[in-house]
């Protein structure tokens, strides 16, 4: 029998505890994480899933429009399992979520998968469950990772091209990257950045410098300069024990045609492999300036491959609830 309790500040540490070991858990799962938000738009209605008084499950999660929606606050969170969960016990807890959230009158649930090869051990069966229980796929985003384990030498994974950038010496001789704590500095670039396609950071100032006060070893943010001068940065969130992800990348306007923001991308998967980790997630890659939010960014996704990153799927499901009128 699953039961469902709502999340409280009193499970914090059994939230944290149960995601630290979990098959799917990433940062973006963890309290601390969630709830960095310091101008919250959103209620949070997240929750936990029990089998005899044990936590089996849990959801990070918020209402929004009267959907109960993956929380908003990460990129990817869907129902959080342990990687010996059966698959019995996970139908059990669909179908308890389902019959939970029909009873306090949500009008949909909307959940988002992170890439199947985020997880611990390789297990798809919550896609196969939901599918099978009516959830539609209502978006899908691409990603693109790179297996940094496959190979002793990280410049060997990319493209001869690349390779030849990456070893031409005088291109680079007197940029000097290094680990740094200068957020608002790497901020300015990044709005820069954001201006042209008429977008805005995922996170404000604030929230990132929170951020890294909140997990220190696993927000690092590595800037690139000339002469003293910042040029160039990149930000990488390291989510579980194999998954680093470069969330921002960006460099002046004045570099953009120069090959810095490939380098400051190769220095992150050294920086990654050195720390331990096996994948390398360069984020997604939709086209920012198409009408259909969805559409694949073909020159930003062969800039990716010369890395020798792959595709791998985002998914987001949604199941609407239709109720008796009468």
């Amino acid at each position: 029998m699953i039961s469902i309790k709502k999340y409280s500040k009193n499970f914090i540490n059994q939230w944290n505890d149960f995601v630290s070991s979990a098959n799917n858990g990433t940062l973006f799962s963890n309290r601390d994480f969630l709830n960095y938000h310091i101008n919250r738009t959103f209620q949070d209605y997240s929750l936990l899933f029990f089998k005899n008084k044990k936590i089996v499950a849990v959801l990070p999660a918020a209402r929004k429009n009267n959907s109960l929606h993956s929380h908003p606050g990460a990129s990817y969170g869907g129902i959080i399992i342990l990687k010996e969960t059966s698959f019995k016990t996970i139908n059990y807890i669909v179908s308890e979520l389902e019959s939970f959230c029909m009873k306090k009158n949500f009008s949909s649930i909307i959940l988002k998968i992170p890439p199947a090869s985020y997880l611990s051990s390789y297990d798809e069966s919550i896609n196969y469950i939901l599918e099978r229980n009516g959830f539609k796929i209502k978006e899908r985003y691409i990603s693109h990772l790179v297996n940094i384990s496959s190979k002793k030498d990280v410049i060997s994974l990319l493209t001869k091209r690349k390779r030849r950038y990456i070893n031409n010496p005088a291109a680079y001789n007197q940029i000097v990257l290094k680990e740094s704590d200068s957020f608002s500095s790497f901020y300015k670039i990044l709005l820069d950045v954001k201006k042209k396609y008429d977008s805005k950071p995922t996170h404000s100032l604030d929230e990132l410098k929170n951020i890294k006060k909140l997990f220190p070893q696993k927000c690092i943010l590595i800037l690139s300069k000339l002469k003293n001068k910042i040029v160039g940065g990149s930000l990488m969130f390291f989510i579980n024990k194999k998954v680093s992800l470069v969330f921002y990348n960006v460099v002046l306007d004045s570099f953009r045609k120069s090959q810095l923001s490939a380098y400051q991308l190769y220095n992150c998967m050294v920086f990654s492999k050195k720390q331990g980790y096996s994948l390398v997630d360069f984020g997604v890659s939709q086209n920012p300036e198409s009408s259909d939010p969805l559409s694949p960014k073909i020159s930003l996704i062969q800039f990716k491959e010369h890395f020798g990153a792959k595709g791998a799927m985002r998914t987001v499901y949604i199941k609407k609830f239709k109720y008796d009128k009468t």
